[in-house]
């Protein structure tokens, strides 16, 4: 590995969100969870906790070849193999546990403060968030909508929720160069805007 790109990945793990982690419980969709990697990658978050009891665990390194692949690389996916041993490790280093979803004390994601040390768990597509989690929460948070239909897609709903904590926390991380931007364009990495 030459300099350059070792300077660059350092750089690249010293530009991140500290201390913010998604958990994924169940999400059967292995592509959906490839997404949610990308986009965490993306908004400097860098560790995904994958919690499966009843679903297949994700082979991620079939999904995603064109899209999300190179962002399974960069992100540290952490299998839950214990629940009550990850929640009292968590809970000890100071991390606090975020559902997602309604309930009567639910708070609105664009008027929510997150805190320093927090796990945001987002549940599986056809049944939210599994009992037990639903269990350690603080906090239960969710994404105001106007239109008819009444759920996001977890990719999607994940999206949001990690733009809102990269706008709230942000603002120290260093952004790509535009010519970065550029010369994927120029490859053919990037969509033209339509």
């Amino acid at each position: 590995m030459n300099e350059r790109r070792k300077n660059r990945i350092e750089a690249y793990y010293q530009n991140k969100i500290p201390n913010i982690e998604i958990l994924i419980d169940n999400v059967w969709d292995p592509h959906n969870v490839a997404a949610v990697a990308r986009t965490a990658d993306g908004l400097g978050i860098s560790v995904l906790d994958l919690y499966y009891t009843y679903n297949e665990f994700p082979k991620l390194h079939k999904v995603g070849k064109k899209t999300s692949a190179s962002a399974n690389q960069w992100i540290r996916f952490e299998k839950i193999e214990n629940l009550s041993k990850f929640v009292e490790q968590k809970r000890s280093a100071g991390f606090q546990f975020l559902g997602t979803g309604m309930g009567g004390n639910a708070k609105q994601l664009n008027l929510f403060q997150f805190p320093e040390k927090c796990v945001i768990i987002m549940g599986s597509e056809s049944t939210g968030m599994s009992p037990e989690l639903k269990e350690i929460c603080d906090e239960l948070i969710y994404i105001p909508m106007v239109g008819m239909v009444t759920s996001y897609n977890i990719s999607v709903a994940a999206a949001l929720i990690m733009y809102e904590i990269f706008s709230q926390k942000g603002n120290a991380l260093q952004m790509k160069p535009e010519e970065d931007f550029c010369n994927n364009y120029n490859r053919g990495r990037l969509p033209p805007g339509r």
